[in-house]
């Protein structure tokens, strides 16, 4: 059976364009992070994403499974005031009701972890909608190195950035990259870090070198 890993929200109905693709955008920053805590778990279920389409028509919930199997549609009432006049932290409120409905409703078809999944997002709303994570991280005690690759994803931008200790004290940091948040443009810079043999403290996404570092001058290259 799939392990449930993924959640989407889809703003339906009559609403812009526009609109659509903000709302889908900026509903990755909690949809990322519940992602990541409920892969932890290696739940699995019939399904293995749920797709959750927000409507402000009549419809109450509706719960089917989609042609793309193992995916699970879920239908959501709830109307939306103006998108453009949202501010984030009304945004992330909305998310996080709509994935409440969402989730409770989608056990009528599947087997899911429901109090878990609501407490993920109890702790996102309680650390102020943040969803940051160690992407990778390098220790070497033998050459007094320490460095960590931090992505943070926002409403509005994928971030990652590099930093680098030696004995201790930060030697430097680097913006890696910076995307619009969406998993589709960053994942790609998902990566690892390794030290290669000419002292070069790397940051790799398969063959792609993403960012080196001079361990003997101690600077980015």
């Amino acid at each position: 059976m799939p392990k449930l890993s993924q959640i989407e929200l889809y703003l339906d109905g009559n609403y812009s364009e526009e609109d659509k693709k903000v709302f889908l955008f900026k509903s990755r920053c909690l949809c990322n992070f519940w992602e990541r805590e409920i892969s932890k778990l290696k739940f699995t279920s019939k399904y293995s994403r749920i797709n959750v389409y927000v409507t402000d028509g009549s419809t109450e919930i509706r719960v089917q499974p989609m042609k793309v199997v193992p995916f699970l549609e879920v239908v959501v009432h709830y109307p939306l005031e103006k998108i453009s006049h949202l501010k984030d932290s009304q945004f992330q409120q909305h998310y996080i009701r709509i994935l409440e409905k969402a989730l409770s409703a989608a056990i009528s078809a599947m087997p899911i972890p429901l109090e878990q999944s609501l407490d993920i997002l109890q702790r996102f709303e309680a650390n102020n909608y943040e969803n940051e994570w160690v992407q990778s991280e390098k220790v070497s005690a033998k050459k007094s190195i320490e460095s960590k690759v931090i992505a943070t994803l926002s409403m509005h931008e994928f971030k990652l950035t590099q930093f680098v200790y030696l004995d201790c004290k930060l030697a430097d940091q680097l913006i890696i990259v910076k995307t619009l948040p969406r998993e589709l443009l960053f994942n790609s810079y998902l990566g690892k870090l390794s030290i290669s043999k000419g002292n070069i403290l790397e940051y790799k996404k398969g063959k792609s070198t993403l960012s080196q570092f001079d361990l003997t001058s101690a600077k980015f290259i």
